[in-house]
């Protein structure tokens, strides 16, 4: 059998460490580093809008200064001068997306000072998921010298990412996500007390430990050490490893 050459594919070690990762806070670090030993990567921003909402943050991650302001001007200004958005809202539910944008497609001044030409990007590179009532995006920024190795392994990587972020934030179609995967937490983990069922559920609907804290006025290190014993209890080290069974 001849061997197939030419056909970039991502490092399996790689990859698997960032599957892994999946649900846990380092998520975006990771996710950050794969790109960058495949391509000319320096910031990377993901987000979920859901029936056309304002989006909502999932991860950020940057090498360089200043990322939660361009994230946060994007999200509450800029978000709708996107060519990146506009044909994907209009696309038929169950179709994926690629769109590379450079410098010169960024119309509004404000919107390509702040979050291109000021960071030193000449473009970026934005995959998605067009679900049945939301939109799922991730970006890289950098520069336009990648070549085609790096384009189609950048391409592989957004597939796995958009792939893993559809199982962990998609909305669940005409029930409450928060109370059916509490529901199927209970029905498959009933060793886990309501704290833990409840963290747990917190966690895979992509809260923080910080921002879970706060909902439920204890400290993080708390929301750590019941997440933990969860773990424990459940036989998983991440929420990612509990999505299979309340999938089912």
């Amino acid at each position: 059998m001849q061997p197939i050459r030419n056909f970039p594919l991502l490092d399996a070690e790689a990859s698997a460490r960032l599957i892994g990762a999946a649900g846990a806070d380092e998520f975006a670090s990771a996710l950050l580093d794969l790109a960058r030993s495949v391509a000319d990567v320096e910031e990377l921003f993901g987000y979920i809008v859901v029936d056309e909402q304002e989006p909502k943050v999932l991860m950020s991650r940057s090498l360089l200064p200043g990322v939660e302001d361009r994230v946060s001007l994007y999200v509450h200004r800029f978000y709708r001068h996107d060519p990146a958005v506009h044909a994907n809202w209009k696309m038929q539910p169950g179709k994926s997306f690629v769109q590379r944008i450079s410098l010169a497609g960024i119309i509004p001044y404000d919107y390509r000072t702040h979050c291109f030409i000021a960071p030193g990007f000449s473009e970026k590179l934005s995959f998605g998921w067009r679900g049945a009532n939301y939109l799922l995006v991730v970006s890289f920024y950098g520069t336009d010298a990648q070549d085609q190795d790096a384009l189609h392994k950048l391409a592989h990587l957004a597939s796995m990412t958009l792939a893993l972020l559809v199982r962990q934030y998609a909305p669940i179609a005409g029930e409450d996500a928060a109370e059916v995967i509490r529901a199927r937490l209970r029905r498959s983990y009933s060793a886990l007390s309501d704290r833990e069922t409840q963290i747990c559920t917190l966690t895979i609907l992509g809260r923080s430990s910080a921002d879970i804290a706060a909902e439920l006025n204890i400290s993080p290190g708390t929301v750590l050490t019941y997440r933990q014993r969860a773990y424990h209890k459940a036989g998983v080290s991440s929420a990612a490893e509990l999505v299979p069974t309340i999938l089912n």
